[in-house]
């Protein structure tokens, strides 16, 4: 009866080691530090595509002084990311924030934000009420509207200027598809 129980654990751990012995062997080589990881990792940063929600138009008296095709931030989360991790904004592009609460004063910063922008300030009756042109890009500063404000756009900075853009310009978008 002894002998029958000592061949008995022989064929049991025999019969484990034939399960685990291949397990540790097989993953010995997973673990080398010559394997490359599963997930392939991006060459570049990542950069946020830009979508064209609609378009902006700014005008002095009859004149339209200029046109941007325009991206618009209406959540909270789209208003807190803004125009971060974008390494190059063309001049013709926008984004327009649709702030909460009506006019208010209201401040931005360019934390993550790596292109200058000027950042302009409207109030609810479409009028300009402040720039802040050419914003240091990744500054923690606060830079505030001088005026309550209910929306804001951001363009490539230098772009306000360029383009004619000042205090008492009128502001207007529409949607893409309808213009």
């Amino acid at each position: 009866m002894n002998a029958f129980r000592k061949y008995a654990v022989w064929i049991v751990g025999l019969g484990l080691a034939a399960f685990i012995i291949p397990s540790i062997v097989g993953s010995i080589g997973k673990f080398s530090s010559n394997t490359k990881p599963s997930v392939k990792q991006p060459n570049e940063p990542y950069e946020p595509p830009f979508r064209v929600d609609g378009t902006v138009w700014a005008v002095n008296g009859t004149d339209t002084a200029t046109v941007f095709e325009t991206e618009y931030a209406t959540t909270p989360e789209a208003i807190e990311i803004g125009m971060m991790y974008r390494r190059s904004t063309p001049p013709n592009r926008a984004m327009l924030f649709f702030m909460p609460g009506g006019d208010q004063l209201r401040s931005f910063w360019m934390k993550n934000t790596l292109v200058a922008l000027d950042i302009i300030y409207i109030n609810a009756t479409n009028d300009v009420v402040s720039i802040q042109a050419n914003a240091e890009p990744l500054s923690t500063k606060s830079l505030p509207s001088a005026a309550p404000a209910s929306y804001v756009l951001e363009v490539l900075g230098g772009q306000a200027a360029a383009q004619g853009i000042t205090v008492g310009t009128k502001i207007y978008w529409s949607p893409v598809g309808t213009e």
